[in-house]
Parts: C-alpha cells; sequence; structure tokens
C-alpha cells in the first residue's frame, strides 16, 4: 500500500515526511529474507510506536489549533464589546 499525502488534512501536512517514512520502513521489512527476521520484528515494533507517536502528536496539535481559535474568537468577541461600550 503506497502512501498517499492527498488524504492528508492541513494539520498533518506538517508531518508528510514521517509518514513517508512509516511507509517507507513498512515496506522495506516485507521484502527482507527470513535469516534476519527476529530483527525485523523489532524494527517493525519501533516503527509501529513511531507511528503511534506520530498520530498523538498530530492529535495534540490539532486539540491546540481548536484551543487557539476559539481563543481568537473570544478574543474579538471581548474587543468588540469593549468597542461598544
Amino acid at each position: 500500500m503506497a502512501f498517499d499525502s492527498e488524504k492528508l488534512d492541513e494539520s498533518e501536512k506538517p508531518f508528510i515526511e514521517h509518514f513517508e517514512m512509516i511507509e517507507k520502513a513498512k515496506a522495506v521489512s516485507s521484502s527482507i529474507p527470513n535469516d534476519i527476521r527476529k530483527l525485523i520484528v523489532e524494527y517493525m515494533k519501533l516503527t509501529e510506536s513511531y507511528e503511534k507517536l506520530l498520530k498523538t502528536t498530530i492529535r495534540i496539535s490539532k486539540m491546540g489549533d481548536k484551543a487557539q481559535k476559539k481563543l481568537i474568537k473570544y478574543k474579538e468577541l471581548m474587543d468588540t464589546l469593549r468597542n461598544i461600550e
């Protein structure tokens, strides 16, 4: 399965190189001979952990973006209310 950067939303785009790295690592592991499978298993555990970390980072980034948007709206509302008085 090839990585499709078109499916990323705006908050995920800064992490595109990390998604590409994950896909490359997955592709490499499937083409290695059986004699080094144990190493590859550990490598894939590392890759999966990295992928989980990346997804968590994106989720946190999205939450931060949402909070920032709310704060900007509240600030604009407060500025508007101050100007009315």
